[in-house]
């Protein structure tokens, strides 16, 4: 039978928490970010990303401050040790999940973005141009090759 210690400073008692409320919001907001992913709401995406990258450095300086001292975790009970893992597999799993879609998203954008530039340069072989009405008429007027630009942005 092992003995367990379960006494913390005041400061490694806050890390903890610190760490434990961080991974519970940044594995709530990924999920929520692969719903509207799934969804293909991208301004929901958008709206999450300032906070997203705000939790994620949050995250980075806790781990950060366990890794400094990891006696910290040994220092836990059995019952709040199984929920901080339970904590890592739910981020870790939310994560791999976003990485899939997002991926997936960027893949989407790059075949579509493909295709437009190949249809442009198709057109602009052929000379032609779109005119005020939409449709494809005439040349450039320089006989220059027709630019393309898109935003990046996803």
């Amino acid at each position: 039978m092992t003995t367990e210690i379960t006494d913390l400073k005041p400061r490694d008692r806050r890390n903890i928490d610190d760490l434990k409320l961080v991974m519970g919001n940044l594995a709530n907001l990924i999920e929520a970010e692969n719903l509207a992913l799934v969804e293909h709401n991208l301004d929901a995406v958008k709206a999450l990303s300032a906070n997203k990258w705000t939790l994620t450095r949050n995250y980075r300086n806790q781990m950060q401050a366990i890794a400094d001292a990891p006696a910290i975790l040994h220092a836990l009970d059995t019952e709040e040790r199984a929920e901080m893992r339970t904590l890592g597999e739910r981020l870790d799993r939310e994560c791999k999940r976003n990485e899939l879609l997002l991926d997936a998203h960027i893949d989407a954008a790059n075949r579509v973005m493909h295709a437009m530039v190949e249809g442009v340069k198709q057109a602009s072989e052929r000379g032609a141009v779109y005119g005020r009405s939409g449709a494809l008429t005439g040349i450039s007027a320089d006989g220059r090759p027709l630019a393309v630009s898109f935003n990046r942005e996803l």
